[in-house]
């Protein structure tokens, strides 16, 4: 099957190059094919029998095409487009981008390469904006003059609409955390398809109705893409039909959906419903999606999705999308939409499942409260006057109550309902508490880290505590020398709102004594561990009385850095919450502080790395450029110093040239070596691993230094196990020179 398909498609090329050898070039400016000049045939050769897409534009006077079997998808419709001019073929392009492009290689001589070029095109009946990678190189004539245009391309629009497509599809996975409730997850929805290419606008309208059932139904517009987040009135596009708040779909029942248009395009044809209205009533009765054609020749798509309320209605969610103006509905886009519309449902029933949960909850909630107040008011009755109650009781079951219940059991079950009933309560009421406790430590911790000022943000904290715990005053008092080391709450005629913070679950609790003895054994606890201190009754001067004091510390690095203070009327015990809230209000204190500390020192210290550098950066470069000023008076020297040797000078003059020639070298090397340095700390060393002979490189070296040292009277000898060593070595060999060098001129 493989092969006969190969065979089939080598035919359609064959076919194709016979359909150009046999074109009538002589009907163009070109002439016949016989009279091309040699290059143009070579290159025409070389484009047909090529599989990747590949056209030639001729003839720099006209720009005539010529193109293979594989650029024939690029063209579309254009096809065939032999012979023709290029500015005939893209009208739409050629004087704006193509001639442009076209003067810029035949003037440079130089080819041009685009990556991923957006382009607009007319080669299907409408504007269609494609992606291209494409380049255009110069064909030279035997004289050396240009002839014609190579041009390789490449369609890369599926991999760029892929690539998009996927990143909102990606986005769509981070929004469930911000869904509160099915209202909030449609205006989450929308603002994440907000100036979105592929989706230009989006509409969710709600439809809830009877299972099974289209009677009665009234759309309600929930989101769209037109919102603002100010909540002003939407305002929609004059070429959108009525989009009402509200619309009565019982209006629509009647009306007919037969008028379709056929939009004929390269690969398919696509049907469209055209209407004045949104087709909402059709979709939600038949079930399926639905195309929509516009007034002004826009495209939308209507998409249906059922989230079941009860056992007896049901939520149709109706997404509206519009269609990019420059791109066809083809299967692809459809399959987007689709993957679009099933994470928006699981988005919906997130929602939906988050809202059930709060509604539960306070069902819940309600139940146990009418629940604990009616037991309660039961049982404060049995306890009025317990042995007439059972008496009562006792009448009373024998004229209602069924056997084997009997009056001593109803009342135990009685108060077992009211106990499990407190402490159901307790267990909300400390959910609660810890809930308010980590918002209110986190609010502390994002002040600290805010940078906001620290006076504010301890007022802050005293009040919240003065809120939460039934106290007198509250001090937070710093150690460190500032204006204002002390922040009391509340202060003399303070005219703010503190008013304690009142919850639904107030806590409950029971008539027994016990409960209070493990508050006494927590402070005894307290008193013997460092940070907190409780005295019962002691003389405060602020208030000129004796108190109850909880004194918590506040400690930074393991240095006392303050203290939390909360005063009660004398003799009050502390519980073991309020100890452990002030203590954990501590902790985050000191954690903000010494975190917003550390941050503040690495920025500090990264100011002065960067002025460090800075510093040593202008230093290498003072270095380099006075090298440079140095190197070139000793190079004239250097270069000139052989020159003399050869002339007739005394025995003083040659051993004053002797002592110039050393002192000119020693300063030329410690000029080399500070370009080197230079160099180095710029990282402009360019080190080239190649393999090459070492003794080769040993021995010109040597050569180089034994002639000075000659002229020294010193002998330069090479001691080495040339058995011992690698004759071909890995490395630098300019660079290994070069340390050898440095070696040998120090020795």
């Amino acid at each position: 099957m493989q092969s006969s398909l190969m065979m089939l498609n080598k035919s359609e090329n064959s076919n194709f190059i016979d359909m150009v050898y046999n074109f009538d070039w002589s009907s163009t400016p070109l002439g016949p094919m016989d009279s091309w000049d040699p290059a143009l045939k070579n290159a025409t050769n070389i484009c047909l029998k090529t599989e990747f897409p590949m056209c030639i534009f001729i003839d720099p006077s006209n720009w005539t095409l010529l193109y293979n079997k594989a650029f024939v998808p690029i063209l579309m419709a254009k096809h065939p487009a032999l012979g023709k001019q290029v500015k005939d073929v893209w009208p739409e392009r050629y004087e704006a981008h193509m001639s442009l492009a076209f003067n810029r290689v035949t003037t440079t001589g130089k080819g041009l390469y685009y990556n991923d070029r957006l382009a607009t095109l007319k080669r299907d009946g409408y504007d269609e904006k494609v992606y291209l990678n494409f380049t255009f190189s110069p064909i030279f004539k035997s004289d050396g003059t240009i002839c014609a245009l190579w041009n390789l391309t490449q369609e890369t629009t599926h991999m760029v609409l892929n690539t998009r497509r996927l990143k909102l599809l990606g986005e769509f996975g981070h929004l469930s955390s911000k869904i509160k409730s099915l209202e909030s997850a449609c205006h989450i929805i929308t603002k994440a398809l907000r100036n979105n290419e592929d989706i230009p606008y989006t509409l969710i309208y709600f439809v809830k109705h009877k299972l099974n059932s289209s009677e009665s139904l009234i759309a309600q517009l929930m989101a769209t893409t037109f919102d603002s987040d100010d909540k002003e009135k939407r305002k929609f596009p004059d070429y959108l039909p009525e989009s009402h708040e509200t619309i009565n779909l019982a209006k629509n029942a009647n009306k007919s959906y037969d008028t379709y248009i056929e939009l004929k395009r390269n690969a398919a044809t696509y049907s469209f419903l055209k209407c004045d209205y949104w087709p909402i009533y059709l979709v939600v009765k038949e079930g399926r999606n639905v195309k929509v054609l516009l007034n002004d020749e826009s495209q939308a798509v209507l998409f249906l999705i059922k989230i079941s309320l009860d056992k007896d209605h049901v939520l149709s969610v109706v997404l509206i999308y519009g269609i990019d103006r420059f791109r066809a509905l083809d299967d692809r886009y459809m399959e987007f939409f689709n993957l679009v519309t099933n994470h928006i449902y699981a988005l919906l029933q997130h929602g939906k499942s988050v809202e059930d949960e709060k509604n539960q909850t306070k069902i819940l909630a309600d139940m146990n409260y009418q629940k604990i107040t009616f037991f309660q008011g039961i049982s404060h009755e049995l306890k009025t006057s317990e042995t007439s109650k059972i008496q009562g009781l006792d009448k009373g079951a024998d004229d209602y109550l069924i056997k084997p219940f009997s009056t001593p059991e109803l009342i135990c079950r009685i108060r077992t309902n009211i106990e499990c009933s407190i402490l159901r309560r307790k267990i909300l009421f400390h959910r609660y508490k810890q809930e308010d406790i980590k918002q209110l430590l986190l609010s502390i911790i994002n002040m600290i880290l805010s940078e906001s000022d620290l006076d504010k943000t301890l007022f802050y904290i005293a009040k919240e505590i003065y809120r939460r715990l039934p106290c007198e005053k509250i001090f937070i008092i710093s150690n460190e020398p500032s204006q204002n080391n002390k922040i009391v709450i509340p202060y003399e005629n303070d005219s703010e709102d503190l008013t304690p913070i009142i919850n639904p679950f107030t806590e409950i609790n029971g008539n027994n004594n016990n409960n209070s003895q493990p508050f006494k054994r927590s402070q005894k606890f307290f008193n013997e561990n460092l940070g907190v201190d409780i005295s019962l009754n002691e003389y405060c001067d602020e208030v000129h009385k004796n108190v109850s004091i909880l004194s918590v510390e506040i400690r930074l690095n393991d240095n006392f850095w303050g203290w939390i203070k909360v005063h009660r009327s004398q003799n009050s015990d502390w519980f073991d919450s309020e100890i452990e809230l002030l203590q954990q209000i501590s902790n985050n204190i000191s954690l903000a502080i010494t975190y917003a500390n550390l941050l503040e020192e690495i920025e500090e210290k990264e100011i002065q790395i960067k002025a460090a550098e800075f510093a040593n950066n202008a230093k290498t470069q003072i270095l380099a450029n006075t090298s440079h000023e140095l190197r070139t008076p000793l190079g004239a020297i250097v270069g000139m110093m052989p020159s003399l040797e050869g002339t007739t000078l005394t025995t003083e003059q040659k051993d004053m040239l002797n002592i110039t020639s050393n002192a000119a070298d020693s300063v030329l090397s410690i000029v080399n070596n500070v370009l080197n340095v230079a160099k180095l700390e710029s990282k402009k060393f360019i080190l080239v691993n190649r393999t090459f002979d070492l003794l080769n490189s040993l021995e010109s070296t040597i050569i180089i230094f034994g002639k000075k040292a000659a002229t020294k009277n010193i002998e330069l000898i090479v001691n080495c196990e040339i058995d011992m060593l690698p004759r071909y070595v890995k490395s630098d060999p300019k660079r290994l020179n070069q340390v050898l060098t440095h070696l040998l001129s120090n020795s």
